[in-house]
């Protein structure tokens, strides 16, 4: 029996319409998860801070990148020389030594990330799975 053609209709999701609802249903979310990695990284006690210069510098903020979102920043001039360890060079331009790294921000985001996948597994009622 040969095929008849049929017309057919095209179901399309506005994609643009849809991302800027979901945009703005997690943007409160977002902000509050960015404030309390931040608030972590700051009460950690992974590093020494004599003057406080360096918790006082950790702030959440938008980010103005495309996609937007929320970033946390350690503005402190010596936050990622802290954050990753650095190399102890002498006059001469000599290795002499290592500081080792003392990550705060890393592990404040690790901790937070993790417990905001499990509450949304909750959320959707164990459909999420971490893997991917």
């Amino acid at each position: 029996m040969p095929l008849i053609p049929v017309s057919s209709v095209t179901v399309d999701i506005p994609d643009d319409a849809v991302a800027e609802q979901v945009r703005a249903m997690l943007d409160p979310e977002l902000a509050m998860l960015a404030e309390l990695i931040a608030s972590d990284a700051r009460n950690t006690a992974a590093f020494a801070d004599k003057t406080g210069k360096l918790r006082k510098s950790i702030k959440a903020q938008k980010s103005k990148f495309e996609g937007g979102g929320y970033i946390v920043v350690a503005r402190a001039p010596h936050a990622h020389l802290v954050e990753f360890g650095h190399a102890m060079i002498d006059a001469n331009g000599r290795t002499v030594g290592h500081v080792p790294a003392h990550p705060f921000l890393r592990p404040a985001r690790d901790r937070r990330v993790r417990a905001a996948l499990h509450e949304i597994q909750a959320r959707l009622g164990g459909a999420y799975d971490e893997r991917g």
